[in-house]
């Protein structure tokens, strides 16, 4: 786990480095030629650049281990952090909505659309290639499929800017030329319209998670089809099986009820039992932590003790 959480340091860096070129580049050639849409994706990258930092910074406080003052692992700075940028995320996007409507209505902006063109291609460019990097390492952590899924709208909007720009092309040599001036807003307003949805989702999948509600259905199947497979096993017919994930860690208590038939009987069996189950969902979940608590018992006990 050490090895993967420094790997996951590292393809942080990568993406906070080219969150920061992205960013005054962007900023720099959005002022110089007039287009809100690459003005929008520069402060985009700014804050692509805040959420890689806090992300990374993220990852290395996990990595320290304070048992005393976090029995359980920093486990919840992940979801805090995700949470955190995709609200960010989510003002940005409305910001940007509400500048281009107002633009719109004031009968849109004149932009230079060689250095729009120009920038459109380069950020797609660019962003496909950390796309690329960061699809490889996805199943790593939960931080760098965040990075993912931004860096992949990001391209999205960066290669609708450049068919934007080449339709700027077009119309200056048509009778539509009239058109030109709202074809930058229009694109911020698509972008912005695209880009909403996913801090929507980041916020609500993470804030689920610092509520200590359950896993995704995905993993709590997968979690139960190795229990039931496993009870079957030990003959054992029923059990309470409660799975809850925050960040990188999947929280599992499992209570197994054994009568007389099943095939734990002694403190080394049900070791044995532990053991088998442990090396299963290893193996079915790597990307993840867990903690397991398993007891075996005669008689449900799921009453809040007061």
């Amino acid at each position: 786990m050490k090895k993967i959480n420094n790997e996951v340091s590292r393809v942080l860096v990568i993406s906070t480095i080219g969150a920061f070129l992205f960013a005054v580049i962007g900023i720099f050639l959005g002022i110089i030629s007039n287009s809100d849409m690459v003005l929008l994706d520069g402060l985009y990258a700014i804050l692509s650049l805040m959420i890689a930092s806090l992300s990374l910074f993220t990852s290395i406080i996990i990595k320290k281990p304070n048992r005393e003052t976090f029995p359980f692992g920093k486990y919840i700075f992940q979801p805090l952090t995700i949470v955190f940028n995709s609200s960010i995320m989510f003002l940005l996007c409305i910001l940007s909505l509400v500048s281009s409507v107002y633009s719109i209505i004031q009968g849109g902006r004149d932009i230079d659309a060689d250095i729009g063109l120009f920038y459109g291609i380069f950020s797609t460019v660019g962003c496909g290639i950390i796309c690329i990097l960061l699809y490889r390492k996805r199943n790593r952590s939960e931080l760098i499929y965040a990075e993912l899924i931004q860096w992949l709208l990001d391209t999205i909007v960066s290669f609708g800017l450049v068919l934007g720009f080449v339709v700027v092309h077009i119309l200056k040599y048509t009778n539509y030329e009239w058109f030109v001036p709202y074809i930058d807003p229009i694109m911020v307003l698509l972008a912005g319209s695209i880009l909403i949805s996913m801090p929507i989702r980041l916020f609500f999948n993470n804030i689920k998670e610092i509520f200590s509600m359950s896993a995704s259905g995905d993993v709590q199947y997968e979690i139960f089809n190795i229990v039931k497979q496993l009870n079957t096993k030990y003959l054992i017919t029923d059990e309470d099986l409660r799975i809850s994930k925050m960040g990188q860690v999947i929280y599992i208590d499992l209570q197994n009820i054994v009568n007389s038939k099943s095939k734990i009987k002694t403190i080394q069996e049900a070791d044995v039992y532990r053991n088998e189950l442990i090396q299963e969902i290893n193996d079915a979940l790597k990307k993840y932590d867990k903690w397991m608590n398993i007891s075996f018992t005669e008689d449900y006990y799921t009453r809040q003790i007061n």
